[in-house]
């Protein structure tokens, strides 16, 4: 729907050996990465992203990288409600979120996560 609505057709890839995660770690990677998103198609002008979700034995990175037009502040300082709700959603968890930006070279958002399973039911 994503993909419709902003005529941008993002690129996903897994590595790792992916395994079901606690709910709770579920939640805020699927939020980060929604909102990191609605920021692509509101804000940067891209004509392409990749979403990344990395399973790396004891953490789950998640990385949203798009082409578009960048921060002037690179992004570590931004202070919008989108990229403070994903710091708080994922420190939630125990873990952080860094972005990288640069006026005319794009945005990586990057989540990383301890590496919690599901427990067995």
């Amino acid at each position: 729907r994503w993909a419709d609505q902003s005529g941008i057709g993002p690129h996903v890839e897994i590595t790792g050996e992916p395994v079901p995660l606690s709910p709770a770690i579920e939640v805020a990677l699927f939020r980060v990465a929604q909102e990191a998103l609605t920021n692509v198609a509101k804000h940067s002008g891209a004509t392409r992203v990749g979403l990344t979700l990395s399973y790396l034995g004891d953490v789950v990175l998640l990385d949203v990288r798009d082409d578009g037009a960048g921060m002037r502040d690179g992004g570590g300082r931004g202070r919008g409600f989108g990229l403070n709700s994903m710091r708080q959603r994922i420190r939630g968890v125990g873990g952080a979120v860094t972005v990288e930006s640069a006026p005319g070279e794009g945005t990586t958002i990057s989540a990383s996560v301890p590496m919690i399973p599901a427990e067995a039911r």
